[in-house]
């Protein structure tokens, strides 16, 4: 490794999920950290939350890791997904979905969704200062 010191507009690379601040939704609750390219989310959403049917351009992998949740794509595909399940879906594709069981996942999108949380512009957890 060189001796010279590289600078980031982060002011730690390193971050515990504990000291992430928890975005409130209607239905559950979500933490997030992004870089310039890449976003990782993890959330729990109550049984009975449904997500209506959208489409972004950015890509997104959703890994439910307990829980059941009914995914319908623009795509035609639907499925129902237990834990375990992965869930890729390319930029612009239509989906929606539908949380059977109080469910925990983990998600990624790139690039990060600014339109979503703005303030991942400024800071990594997308939380307003």
């Amino acid at each position: 490794m060189s001796d010279e010191l590289q600078t980031t507009r982060h002011a730690s690379l390193i971050h515990q999920l504990d000291d992430i601040p928890v975005h409130k939704m209607p239905g559950g609750e979500v933490k997030v950290l992004a870089g310039d390219q890449v976003q990782a989310l993890w959330a729990n959403f109550e049984a009975g939350t449904h997500i209506p049917s959208h489409s972004h351009p950015n890509e997104q992998i959703t890994w439910l890791r307990k829980g059941r949740f009914d995914y319908k794509f623009g795509t035609g595909e639907t499925a129902t997904c237990e834990a375990g399940s992965l869930v890729l879906i390319p930029g612009g594709i239509e989906h929606e979905v539908w949380y059977v069981e109080d469910c925990e996942i983990v998600e990624f999108f790139s690039p990060p969704r600014t339109d979503m949380w703005p303030a991942l512009a400024r800071n990594p957890y997308g939380h307003e200062e």
